[in-house]
């Protein structure tokens, strides 16, 4: 028998079966806390929205049109999360640690060189928010076009426009660098 689908989870789960929902978790909150994470750049925060993501699932189930795809909407209600987080605490675009210090972006080794994880890290942080987060729910969390249109509440033509100005950006500002860098 081959594993549910995660739409098939969240139907079982607004039918009432209560197993299906840590199913759902064990199979989605990895992939929202990445998103999250990228959005506050501090592990805790993401923590923090990754339960209340999930406790606005939970109350928002029976708005779930059966058959939609899942991650767009869980995505929306993540981001809906993190923007409401933002607005309450009126922070400002970078955010400071609880020692005052802007904090450092976080970093992963994917093979990149450090330099260049750091300069792409640096250059994706510059970009407008429309542009990072196409790319992000794009490139980093892996949906498609028309999915991030709906996380963004705009067309799937607009997210590529957005991914492709972003990544014009990104490129002008990493040449620069290395411009400077010689």
């Amino acid at each position: 028998m081959s594993e549910p689908t995660i739409e098939e989870l969240m139907l079982a789960y607004v039918e009432g079966n209560a197993d299906a929902f840590d199913s759902l978790y064990r199979r989605i909150s990895s992939q929202i806390f990445a998103y999250l994470l990228r959005l506050t750049r501090e592990r805790a925060r993401a923590e923090d929205l990754l339960q209340i993501t999930f406790s606005k699932i939970h109350r928002a189930r029976a708005s779930y049109f059966k058959g939609a795809p899942l991650l767009p909407w869980v995505m929306a209600i993540a981001r809906r999360s993190f923007l409401d987080e933002r607005r309450a605490a009126k922070s400002r675009a970078e955010d400071l640690s609880q020692d005052g210090n802007i904090p450092e972006p976080i970093k992963v080794d994917h093979g990149i060189p450090i330099d260049l994880a750091d300069a792409l890290e640096r250059a994706l942080d510059e970009l407008p928010t429309a542009y990072r987060e196409a790319i992000q729910l794009t490139k980093i969390a892996g949906l498609s076009l028309a999915e991030a249109a709906e996380v963004l509440e705009t067309t799937p033509t607009a997210v590529k426009l957005r991914v492709h100005r972003g990544y014009t950006r990104i490129r002008e500002r990493l040449e620069q660098l290395q411009s400077n860098s010689q």
